[in-house]
């Protein structure tokens, strides 16, 4: 989740850069609407999800949660590590969530009762006019130029002096500018973008981009009015903007009151582009954001797993040190080695745990709640009381351990994200290619230094002989294997899982053990 924020935060402010930079070229040529228009590849990449890269991954259906070796003669135990109140609260990226879900929460809500604060005082003392269609027309002495607000309840307000202070002429333009907002849905799109950025309250470059939207609108507004009228009208147009700009505008709404604006409004108006250029502007923008969406895009892994076709090849996921008392010899004996009548005796097989030895006191346990013990696998039910005993002292002391294994997630987790970010991003497979390029300049360079080998007692050719070897070790890796390897094991969500599935396997096998000892 983090992870995606930041690369929307960074993705859309890359954006907004660049439609700031990109928007007064593109008025000049292409004309206002599309100016207006490149608003939208910021827009669609917050609301894109992450490209999701399918990988699947063979799990053991009957894999081994722990190895569990038994209690040393000196026991060493791990104590309780308290966790911080940071760490309590979901550590710094929770927090970070929490306060940018606050703040959004509450600068939206606080423009939610400007609005409707600002609306309820323009209709508070208003008069009804007229309605066109399901618009209300009124005349409202709390504004001073005319102003068009409502999504579900669409109002246009007019100052009480607009039969005064306006000709027959003006005030025809004037309503076809408000009216124009309503019915190409401006307002609708004012309020997603006052969402937008309420999500990005911190980021000054969104607040500067808000800005540059809301002229951009309202010049995209001016260019649907003028489509539609003569040289004449353009000049009442003018007229009409000119005399509207005396005052603040509603929020969520669309009028002419804009004084900051005016003068680069009136200058906007003299662009006029042809049919050409207008469809132009909107093939550019449709290229761009073609272009810019999955470039910027966050990337995610969706891992799948698929049962392995034989149970036997399960794996332990961890290991204990082992016990100081042990021989090294006793260490070295592998499961294998038990004899068919003692798997005949425990009436389950006893699975290869490819390459893991353990002595004869070892002790582990399977996702079916199976156990391995004096190198024989037995149900639950099979233990004798001794065996037990000893089941349960070593579950103890991994749970005891699992506390240190806790507090030590945080730092655990954030580099496996590094690995899999390494991994992801290439470095895996260029530091392959570097070991090769280095092995085929060592082998280049022993026939040079041959003299100085001989003289060093060294055989070259022997030497050549031992690149070589490595090389094609090398070149017989697949690194492509190597490259999803890292990605699926350094998986914060599997690692998570593994841990979670590790605590609830010894608390339900405690649990077993618990019935059958008051049998």
């Amino acid at each position: 989740m983090i992870h995606w924020l930041a690369d929307t935060l960074i993705a859309t402010s890359v954006l907004m850069a660049l439609v700031l930079l990109a928007r007064e070229p593109v008025r000049r040529q292409f004309g206002a609407a599309a100016a207006y228009g490149l608003w939208l590849i910021p827009a669609l990449r917050l609301m894109m999800p992450p490209l999701t890269t399918t990988i699947e991954r063979v799990v053991p259906s009957a894999q081994p949660l722990r190895l569990l070796l038994p209690q040393s003669s000196q026991p060493s135990i791990i104590p309780a590590v308290g966790r911080s109140l940071i760490e309590q609260a979901g550590g710094w990226q929770s927090l970070a969530i929490l306060a940018w879900l606050i703040g959004a929460a509450v600068m939206l809500l606080c423009g939610l009762l400007m609005y409707w604060r600002q609306r309820r005082q323009v209709l508070r003392d208003s008069t009804p006019l007229t309605c066109l269609g399901n618009i209300r027309i009124v005349r409202s002495t709390a504004i001073r130029g005319p102003v068009a607000f409502g999504i579900f309840d669409r109002v246009i307000a007019l100052p009480i002096d607009f039969e005064d202070s306006y000709d027959a002429q003006e005030r025809r333009l004037a309503l076809d500018h408000e009216l124009a907002h309503h019915r190409s849905g401006d307002l609708i799109v004012g309020q997603f973008a006052h969402a937008f950025l309420c999500l990005q309250w911190f980021n000054p470059l969104a607040w500067v981009s808000h800005s540059a939207f809301r002229f951009d609108q309202e010049a995209a507004c001016d260019a649907r009015v003028l489509a539609k009228v003569n040289c004449e009208d353009r000049g009442a147009y003018a007229r009409a903007i000119a005399k509207a700009a005396s005052g603040g505008a509603l929020l969520f709404a669309g009028a002419l009151d804009r004084p900051r604006t005016l003068h680069r409004r009136l200058a906007s108006m003299l662009t006029t582009p042809n049919r050409g250029r207008r469809i132009a502007g909107k093939t550019l923008i449709g290229l761009a954001a073609a272009a810019a969406l999955p470039l910027t895009a966050s990337h995610a892994t969706d891992f799948v797993d698929v049962p392995a076709a034989n149970d036997a090849t399960a794996i332990p996921v961890a290991a204990a040190a082992p016990t100081a008392s042990r021989a090294p010899a006793e260490t070295t004996s592998a499961v294998a080695t038990a004899s068919p009548n003692d798997e005949a005796d425990a009436g389950l097989p006893v699975p290869d745990l490819k390459g893991v030895t353990l002595g004869k006191d070892d002790v582990a346990f399977f996702a079916d709640d199976t156990v391995l013990i004096d190198q024989r696998r037995k149900r639950l039910e099979q233990l004798t009381a001794a065996q037990r005993a000893r089941l349960r002292a070593v579950i103890l002391k991994s749970q005891r351990e699992q506390v240190q294994e806790r507090a030590e997630l945080p730092h655990r987790l954030a580099e496996a994200q590094l690995e899999a970010d390494r991994a992801r991003s290439g470095e895996l497979r260029r530091e392959f290619m570097r070991d090769r390029e280095d092995l085929r300049r060592d082998l280049a360079e022993v026939d040079t230094e041959a003299a100085e080998l001989r003289a060093g007692g060294e055989d070259p050719e022997k030497r050549k002989a031992e690149i070589r070897r490595d090389l094609r070790e090398l070149e017989a890796r697949d690194i492509d294997k190597e490259v999803r390897e890292a990605i699926q094991d350094n998986d914060p969500a599997k690692i998570m899982a593994e841990l979670y599935a590790e605590e609830h396997q010894m608390a339900r096998m405690l649990r077993m053990l618990d019935r059958l000892d008051r049998r």
